[in-house]
């Protein structure tokens, strides 16, 4: 395992006398109820006690409290409610430096967080990953990650990534798996990311997958590679499926899908049993962030559909911890395990999701120290100069279109050229290497945006009317070494800057929000129909999300694999 919990003898021995009443706790919390992830029950007038960042006591408050010394900090509670700390076992570290992302989720409740790593495997490599990983230790709360399956719709830059080094980089400390392993281009074989499962397997580590559109005999091939989880289950037969084949399911609720509504039936049947249910987010907006609202939100969505309240923490707790192989020392307050909780408000019978206390092994977490980075991690953002005839407008004919049928998903269209939006897909490397595609359904008129962090790629997207729109929006976001910039009528009307990989900006969370806000809303006045226009463009690159892509070499279509040509039923060669 490289997440180490299990305590020392020493440790094992202070715990055990604190057990027994023999040694005096350093922390005791009573006068409040215990949420029992293990049982389901809400134990009125139960507490416990705390030695190092261990619970060594659960207990009625009058055995609790008896373990109290002379020295022993004590917390009163006034009915509060005490609860294992959130485990969001599946999330995407969006747009804001790891510092803040850390702190915002201790302060919502969240007290262990696995990260996906995929954004930036094509771009920093194992090495710009090892620097996350290192900051991720220094943070508030625990920060975990998990290492990218290494399947991008780019055959070129996913050729590059050694497998050697991701497989290594499973022996990190911090490190609890695969990540996100996209079930269709798995199954038609890649090599690279089954000796990653390998690699991960025999190392005792979870590999979690992600199962758009998987049917029974999908989901059954997806078990069957080696895969644990899955968060793609969008209603309650989606993910039955998953579970009754023994994969962990993962009912996601945040930015880019809020699905619990059509999964409550789960639990509001009352006859499926939910051990191997969790709740994460799949991401969480800074806007979200900065108001306290994450994984704590999701619980409380939960419960507002119907689940238990004991029963909706422990699908965010216990459930998570078990899936990564950690239930034994996380998830739970059960004598040895570490210490993490929070206090959850209850007036009049009612709870709130805004925690007014939160510990992380047995400690007030102090805030994480300011994000620093590399200088060559701000230079990642080169787009060289962009050929002229990439920015200009396909003669009138039949061409290929990605149309937006949602904000995310996109469907393979005719097009004549002259009425939708061209899309460029720029390699960001310097190479100079790229694609010329038309979008529809975006809804910008008469302006331009450019911005560098579109999902699993290194590359840049800039989407207009006007060549001379475009030209300047890639400019100025080279400038800025990455973010977001839209531009009319040659000057640039709002932007945002992310300087670290092109995706992170270095100011804190408020000022990301503004900035982030300020060019959604530019955006929206230009045209654009999304609720969230940065995340549609950032995700025409993935392969997570059907059904037509693009990337710097050209379209991908999903269903088959097949990379396509602006040209009208031209491809330009077969699966992938």
């Amino acid at each position: 395992m490289t997440v180490r919990l299990a305590p020392d003898r020493t440790t094992l021995r202070r715990l055990r006398d604190v057990a027994r009443g023999v040694a005096p706790a350093d922390l005791v919390i009573s006068g409040g109820a215990l949420a029992n992830v293990f049982t389901g029950e809400l134990q009125e007038g139960w507490g416990l006690a705390v030695a190092g960042d261990r619970v060594a006591f659960v207990g009625p408050d009058s055995e609790v409290n008896a373990r109290a010394g002379a020295g022993s900090a004590q917390v009163q509670l006034a009915g509060d409610v005490v609860a294992p700390g959130l485990i969001e076992g599946h999330t995407h570290l969006t747009r804001v430096r790891v510092s803040d992302f850390a702190d915002a989720q201790v302060g919502a409740g969240v007290t262990t967080t696995v990260v996906e790593s995929m954004e930036y495997a094509a771009i920093v490599g194992p090495e710009g990953l090892r620097l996350f990983l290192a900051e991720a230790a220094k943070s508030a709360g625990r920060l975990l990650y998990t290492i990218s399956g290494l399947i991008m719709i780019d055959p070129e830059q996913s050729s590059r990534q050694d497998v050697e080094d991701w497989i290594q980089l499973l022996d990190s400390p911090g490190v609890v798996g695969v990540g996100e392993v996209y079930w269709a281009n798995l199954l038609r074989g890649h090599e690279r990311t089954e000796r990653l499962i390998e690699g991960a397997l025999a190392r005792g580590l979870a590999v979690t997958g992600h199962g758009a559109g998987a049917r029974p005999a999908g989901i059954n091939a997806m078990a069957a590679s080696g895969i644990g989880s899955d968060h793609e289950g969008i209603d309650a037969d989606d993910l039955l499926q998953r579970l009754r084949v023994g994969l962990h399911g993962l009912a996601r609720h945040g930015a880019t899908r809020q699905d619990l509504p059509a999964i409550a039936r789960l639990w509001q049947g009352g006859e499926i049993d939910l051990s191997r249910l969790g709740l994460v987010t799949d991401g969480v907006e800074p806007t979200d962030l900065a108001v306290g609202r994450s994984l704590n939100a999701v619980v409380a969505k939960a419960v507002e559909l119907g689940l238990p309240l004991v029963s909706a923490l422990r699908l965010a707790s216990r459930n998570v911890a078990e899936h990564f192989g950690v239930g034994r020392w996380l998830g739970g307050f059960g004598p040895a395990m570490v210490a993490d909780l929070v206090v959850l408000p209850r007036t009049s019978g009612s709870i709130g999701f805004q925690p007014r206390l939160v510990l992380v092994g047995g400690r007030r977490p102090e805030p994480s120290p300011p994000s620093r980075y590399p200088d060559w991690l701000s230079h990642t953002t080169d787009v060289g100069i962009i050929p002229p005839a990439l920015l200009e407008r396909p003669a009138p004919g039949r061409w290929r279109a990605m149309e937006l049928q949602t904000p995310t998903v996109t469907r393979e269209v005719e097009s004549d050229g002259r009425s939708d939006l061209l899309c460029l897909c720029l390699a960001r490397d310097g190479s100079g290497r790229g694609f010329r595609g038309l979008l529809r359904g975006f809804g910008l008129s008469g302006a331009a945006v450019a911005i560098s962090s579109p999902w699993e790629l290194n590359a840049a997207l800039i989407v207009g009317e006007a060549p001379t729109d475009m030209a300047l929006a890639a400019r100025r976001l080279e400038e800025l070494g990455g973010g977001v910039v839209v531009t009319r009528d040659g000057r640039v009307e709002a932007e945002y800057a992310a300087p670290v990989a092109g995706l992170y900006s270095v100011k804190p969370l408020n000022e990301v929000v503004s900035e982030v806000a300020a060019v959604n809303c530019a955006m929206q006045t230009l045209g654009c129909t999304s609720p969230n226009p940065i995340l549609t463009l950032e995700t025409l690159t993935t392969g997570a999300i059907p059904f037509l892509r693009i990337f710097p070499g050209g379209y991908r279509r999903l269903r088959d694999g097949a990379i396509l040509g602006l040209e009208w039923k031209s491809a330009i060669t077969g699966p992938s």
